[in-house]
């Protein structure tokens, strides 16, 4: 797998979806809906909470705490995962392969103890994201508005 590769189309995905929800306004990010989360802001506010979780078990924390963030605006959303991505480039280049590859052990949000490699961490990082942006587009649907094309093949043609 192409660690930063697949960050690269993560950190796109989540900046592209970001961002075109924020060309409908703070009204329709704040709109009720249905889905598995009240609104698009409270299924943002999920998302960077549990990266957030994620690169502190990438750090070796075995529990860590849910960290709740400022993302009561598309803009306070877009700044915080900009900077919550920007400590993930610097810690995953940190990292030897060997260092990839290793198992972390760490207890998850319902107490499970579990063991995986920070690879596939980062694998699980971008597929859960991914689900979300999903639900996203979902929430858009519901109130008549058009998702866009997020996946991978479309970073890929963007990015030449």
């Amino acid at each position: 797998m192409n660690k930063d590769k697949l960050f690269s189309y993560h950190k796109w995905a989540t900046q592209a979806c970001l961002e075109h929800v924020q060309g409908f306004g703070e009204e329709l990010y704040q709109k009720e809906g249905a889905n598995s989360f009240s609104s698009i802001q409270a299924t943002v506010a999920h998302v960077i909470g549990v990266e957030k979780l994620w690169l502190m078990r990438m750090n070796g924390v075995e529990k860590p705490v849910f960290e709740h963030y400022d993302v009561e605006t598309t803009d306070k959303a877009i700044e915080a995962f900009m900077l919550l991505h920007a400590e993930m480039e610097l810690f995953f280049a940190s990292l030897s392969e060997e260092q990839w590859q290793e198992t972390l052990y760490y207890q998850n949000m319902r107490g499970d103890n579990l063991a995986t490699s920070r690879e596939d961490m980062l694998f699980t990082v971008v597929n859960h994201a991914s689900y979300h942006r999903g639900q996203i587009t979902s929430f858009l649907r519901q109130f008549g508005k058009e998702g866009i094309p997020l996946d991978y093949i479309y970073f890929q043609k963007q990015n030449r």
